[in-house]
């Protein structure tokens, strides 16, 4: 069987690497469009097979793939083991250090929104078509077809030198709609459709924008940061426009909207974590617990980074835009520029 050279079809050059094992775990066009759909876990290796996510979890936790004693089991298998605390398909080479038992506890989170079905076989999942599957039609229109999926210029706001490390790829994740929100499990194969509704109970589906920006609990937590800021302003619907508003809601100067990032990305961290603790804890914070942990946390991060820093937590909870020197008059006079920004934005898209 002959490869065809440099002049083939991309669709064959892909068939051939496949075959070849040459990019075995690399990237490519008909990798990016399947994924393995759970059944019974019996025929899908835990750590090798893009099962869950994006990416194998052997590279999304590469450091427990690392220390993990059994790198060739079945999903099955592993969840016979038991995923729970103190189950034994956790073993590792070594003891774990503190900052390696919170990505045990971020795997197993991941773990607790699976079920397995134990009448059903493992299957593939060609993503283009979830209904229709796989034709060659379809990847002869996919393979054509000149649209690229647009990357959004905020992507590049979501690092930020005072923010931990695990809080800039959260963000990183959550802009790309990558995190595994309940209409992404379902999207995937993981769980069921009628398991996408929001975990608040307010009747709509748990996608990235409502579990964020519109879900009633979510809602209320911006209102009361906007009003602890003394800024107010009619909120966007969509994640990556309301970081963009939320970050120039402190007007021009660079340090002033290096705190507002900070103060979106860590909002949205404590809710994604709220979120969590909810599914799989059966525990939940009120609107002005999770206020204390944003007025307490950024405290927290600011002085990790900056020893000049020397107000008190009280000062800095009473009056925070004072303690960095942000005038919040300015603030508001500076939210009518970025309204006409975002709105000229979307007219020229």
């Amino acid at each position: 069987m002959e490869d065809g050279g440099r002049s083939c079809s991309s669709w064959w050059r892909e068939i051939v690497t496949i075959r070849d094992g040459i990019r075995e775990g690399a990237e490519g066009w008909f990798s990016s469009c399947v994924r393995r759909r759970v059944g019974d876990g019996a025929d899908i290796d835990f750590w090798h097979d893009r099962w869950y996510g994006d990416v194998p979890l052997c590279e999304q936790f590469s450091r427990l793939y690392d220390l993990s004693v059994n790198k060739a089991v079945t999903v099955r298998n592993m969840f016979l083991l038991g995923v729970e605390v103190g189950g034994e398909a956790w073993q590792w080479r070594s003891r774990l250090w503190a900052w390696e038992e919170e990505l045990v506890e971020e795997c197993r989170d991941l773990l607790l929104t699976v079920t397995l079905q134990v009448s059903s076989s493992d299957r593939w999942l060609w993503l283009p078509d979830h209904i229709g599957g796989y034709s060659v039609r379809g990847v002869y229109d996919l393979l054509t077809s000149h649209e690229q999926p647009p990357i959004h210029q905020n992507l590049e706001l979501i690092w930020h030198k005072q923010v931990p490390l695990k809080v800039s790829i959260f963000a990183w994740r959550l802009l790309r709609d990558q995190l595994p929100t309940k209409e992404n499990l379902a999207n995937r194969g993981i769980i069921s459709l009628e398991a996408r509704m929001c975990i608040g109970g307010c009747g709509h589906v748990e996608d990235l924008n409502h579990l964020f920006l519109i879900c009633p609990s979510s809602g209320a937590l911006w209102s009361l940061v906007q009003a602890r800021l003394c800024v107010q302003g009619v909120e966007a619907q969509v994640i990556s426009d309301h970081l963009f508003q939320f970050i120039h809601y402190a007007g021009g100067l660079k340090a002033r909207r290096s705190f507002f990032h900070l103060i979106w990305l860590l909002c949205v961290w404590i809710l994604w974590n709220d979120r969590n603790d909810r599914l799989f804890r059966n525990k939940q914070s009120s609107l002005l617990q999770m206020l204390d942990k944003v007025k307490s946390y950024s405290l927290w991060w600011l002085k990790a980074s900056n020893d000049i820093l020397s107000f008190g937590t009280h000062f800095w909870w009473s009056n925070p835009l004072l303690c960095m020197g942000i005038d919040s008059l300015l603030c508001i006079l500076d939210l009518t520029v970025c309204i006409f920004v975002i709105v000229l934005t979307h007219f020229v898209l």
